[in-house]
């Protein structure tokens, strides 16, 4: 009975044994392996067959090493040598097919010594540890932080990140309401817990983005934090935040460069403005004066000294303007105007202009102009100029023997356009390699040494590149060092109907009288003498006005044909002015069309003149065919048989050789040697030394460099004018002292200087003035 009942315990066993996931093995030092439970088949893939009698060691351990550690073990165990710990322990054990898992065992020693373990697969578990302990050791990491929350807001969880970010450790805010902690302002809490809310509820979105918010810190100081919300298991929810405090602070650095920069080139453009009000004033006499002598009866030499002169002057205003339009087409306010014009004669004055200089370096400059390429084209003629005088300019002065060939031909037309190609070549020094596409950057040339040699600022490729492409054109170079380049440009342009015969003896009318009364309205008495004689010539009546003011009181007492109005004067500008005239006096006066004068060239400046109600625009210094033709808009042609020449022979005066201090020589040339103007000219400077004078002993003992600098820097024109050459360069050194506020001690000496040479002056030219009157 006994037996029976052993017997139904070990099938009992067995049976148990075959139901259970467990790896269990019974092991003898002698026969091996003798039991295998089924389910280490499903667990490591060895069958029982595989493994009975063989050594288990052999089979699942991965090295020799813990092979005969275990083995040594097991021996010691059932020898008795050890005593058997009943603690679980977990090993990585060899599968059939070379994978691992890992095992928990519980070892034990059953009858006749045998060794027996059961092992527990806690593989899955085990990969989730390790997938949870690098999970943890990641958010440990993370420079964000992590929180995870409930729906209502409650904190499960937080990242050791959030101590080092907000200042907060986990256990002082878990359970706290996350928009609580982080949102001073109410509205803002409420804002973010109604968009997470929705978001978690409502499952509109895998993914909401709620970035750049500002949350306070424990510390009471704020941070910017990106935050990037995903949803989480059980209607939680995972914040990730990264602090972008540093980028923000970053951004409002940046923007705050942008604004200064932005604001530097506007004071860039009001400088080179100004400044190109101050070089185009002289220019502007210079030019104008000079026209008036070629129209007087002058010998061959005299006339090429005064075109020699004439072109000078326009040269030196095209260096101002290269400089000028640089700064337009940088700040996108250049305007292209479209006219129609006749190519094949703006080519013939561009190429006669450099033939000048081409026959001065004795090489040959040819234009080619192809039979296809039409004579009459709508563009900006002054553009296309500008940009062929600049590279045939170039092409000349870098050949120093050899030819320049200007090519010109249509390439292709449709019913509006002719695609026109102009190719210059030249056989000058070249262009290295490498330096070929770097030309058209502002202030390059191509060696180092090329502006020292050749001269030039380095503009004019630049500004021929951007007016090309505003022309919507293309332009090439080709060029291989000291051998020569070649330029190639197209242009598209449009199709003109030929130009009339009346447009053709347009330039025969200027000497035309025009039948109209004038107020010149300009604070610079050299222009306004200028303008006046100009004007006259055109048996035009003119009446003069120093500033606004002035120009508003005469417009009041006269009803004028035209109003020519400066723009930038002292006391009241031309703007104001014009809109009073406009505006404020009568139905009569604000129909005189006003024309404003200029230095500035800008598309705004031109705007704000057609804004405040002026009629049209001349910029300065004008060309007289320029000012004629606006004037002739406003007045009629008067016919005449013959030009109004102005011929009056130059005479010495009888105290030329008593004068110490001015030389009238200057002066003399510039008005024909004409008493009434030179009378008109010493009164104004006379007046200009009286005004400079009661400033200058005012303002010393004041110390106001300012002023003084403002004194000296008007009066430094006439001293030039009158040809003081005492005075010149202490009046420049003035200038800089007052300037820069240095030197200030040796200034007043000069000043003192100053002040009694102008005595001398005054003497000299009250003398000049009674011998005048007297003539």
């Amino acid at each position: 009975m006994k037996e029976n009942i052993e017997i139904e315990k070990l099938k009992l066993a067995e049976l148990l044994l075959n139901k259970v996931n467990l790896i269990v093995i019974s092991y003898t030092e002698n026969s091996g392996i003798n039991y295998v439970s089924p389910a280490t088949e499903n667990i490591i893939g060895f069958k029982t067959d595989d493994l009975l009698g063989k050594r288990w060691w052999d089979l699942t351990f991965f090295s020799k090493e813990e092979s005969e550690q275990f083995r040594n073990k097991a021996i010691d165990l059932i020898a008795g040598k050890i005593k058997l710990d009943p603690r679980p322990y977990e090993r990585k054990l060899k599968c059939k097919d070379g994978s691992a898992k890992w095992i928990e065992w519980r070892d034990s020693i059953g009858e006749g010594n045998t060794f027996v373990s059961v092992g527990v697969n806690i593989d899955d578990w085990k990969k989730t540890e390790q997938e949870k302990t690098q999970t943890d050791t990641i958010i440990k990491n993370m420079e964000s932080m992590v929180v995870v929350s409930n729906i209502e807001g409650d904190l499960l969880f937080a990242s050791p990140s959030v101590e080092v970010m907000l200042g907060y450790k986990a256990e002082e805010i878990l359970g706290d309401k996350w928009w609580d902690v982080t949102f001073e302002n109410p509205y803002e809490a409420i804002k973010v817990k109604n968009a997470i809310k929705k978001f978690v509820l409502f499952n509109e979105s895998d993914y909401i983005d709620i970035s750049k918010r500002k949350i306070k810190t424990k510390a009471g100081n704020y941070k910017w934090i990106e935050w990037q919300v995903s949803k989480g298991m059980n209607g939680t929810y995972i914040s990730v935040g990264r602090d972008i405090t540093k980028r923000i602070l970053g951004e409002v650095e940046l923007k705050k460069a942008k604004d200064f920069a932005e604001q530097s080139l506007k004071v860039k453009s009001e400088f080179l403005a100004n400044m190109s009000h101050e070089i185009r004033t002289p220019l502007n006499s210079i030019i104008g004066f000079t026209d008036l002598l070629l129209e007087t009866k002058i010998t061959s030499e005299q006339q090429l000294h005064l075109e020699t002169m004439k072109n000078s002057g326009e040269i030196l205003l095209s260096l101002i303007n290269n400089v000028l339009d640089l700064s337009k087409l940088d700040s996108d306010k250049f305007v292209i105007e479209e006219v129609s014009f006749n190519l094949h004669k703006n080519l013939n004055e561009v190429v006669r202009l450099m033939k000048i200089k081409a026959d001065e370096k004795n090489i040959s400059l040819e234009l080619i102009i192809d039979p296809s390429t039409p004579k009459q084209v709508i563009g900006d003629s002054n553009r296309i100029g500008q940009i062929l005088l600049n590279l045939i300019g170039n092409a000349v002065k870098f050949t120093n023997e050899g030819s320049v060939t200007v090519f010109v031909k249509k390439l292709s037309e449709n019913d509006n356009i002719s695609n026109v190609i102009f190719k210059i070549k030249d056989t000058g020094i070249g262009i290295v390699s490498n330096k070929i596409n770097t030309v058209f950057g502002a202030f390059s040339q191509a060696k180092s040494d090329t502006s020292r040699i050749y001269g030039g600022t380095g503009l004019g490729l630049t500004i021929v590149k951007k007016l090309i492409n505003l022309l919507k054109g293309e332009i090439k170079v080709e060029s291989k060092f000291g051998e020569g380049s070649v330029f190639e440009i197209t242009l598209p342009l449009k199709k003109s109907e030929e130009v009339s015969f009346e447009e053709t003896k347009e330039n025969n009318l200027i000497d035309q009288p025009l039948d109209l009364t004038i107020l010149l309205v300009d604070d610079n008495k050299t222009n306004q003498l200028l303008g006046k004689t100009r004007l006259e010539r055109w048996q035009c009546k003119v009446d003069l006005a120093s500033n606004g003011i002035e120009g508003v009181k005469k417009a009041q007492q006269k009803l004028y044909d035209v109003i020519l109005m400066d723009i930038q004067m002292p006391i009241m500008d031309g703007y104001e002015a014009t809109k009073i005239i406009k505006n404020d006096i009568s139905a009569a006066v604000s129909k005189i069309p006003i024309i404003a004068m200029s230095a500035y060239t800008s598309a705004s400046d031109i705007d704000m003149a057609l804004k405040v109600g002026m009629d049209d625009y001349v910029f300065k210094p004008f060309k007289p065919k320029e000012l004629y033709k606006v004037l002739k808009k406003y007045g009629k042609v008067v016919k005449k048989s013959k030009p109004i020449v102005l011929d009056k022979k130059v005479k010495e005066s009888k105290n030329e050789g008593d004068r110490k201090y001015v030389d009238l020589k200057f002066i003399r040339e510039e008005t024909f040697n004409e008493s009434s103007l030179l009378v008109l000219l010493i009164n104004s400077f006379l007046t200009e030394i009286d005004e400079f004078l009661e400033v200058v002993n005012k303002e010393m003992k004041n110390k106001n460099w300012i002023l003084l600098h403002k004194a000296v820097h008007k009066i430094k024109p006439s001293v030039s004018m009158f040809e003081i050459s005492k005075l010149e360069p202490i009046i420049q050194i003035l200038v800089n002292n007052f300037r820069e506020e240095k030197q200030l001690e040796a200034a007043e000496e000069r000043i003192n200087s100053c002040i009694e040479i102008f005595k001398l002056v005054k003497v000299e030219l009250l003398t000049e003035l009674k011998s005048l009157e007297n003539e």
